[in-house]
């Protein structure tokens, strides 16, 4: 796995609750943030696939009507 060291700038009283938090399982701030993380992207990936397929669907419905008005026209023709 590839490992970045970043700096980043946090509410101190946020932190020091993390940490007292995190000590009562042993836990490691890094771990912390990296499932926040990744449940972030996750979160953004779901949406995005499902905006997508709602996109999808409003479309097939627009063509439709659209290809409905277009044989309604060609016929008044």
């Amino acid at each position: 796995m590839n490992k970045i060291r970043i700096n980043i700038t946090v509410d101190k009283d946020n932190l020091d609750k993390a940490k007292t938090k995190l000590m009562l399982f042993g836990g490691k701030l890094s771990t912390l943030f990296n499932a926040y993380l990744s449940d972030f992207v996750s979160s953004i990936d779901k949406q995005l696939e499902s905006n997508h397929k709602v996109l999808e669907e409003k479309n097939k419905e627009l063509e439709s009507r659209l290809k409905k008005i277009e044989e309604k026209l060609s016929k008044k023709k």
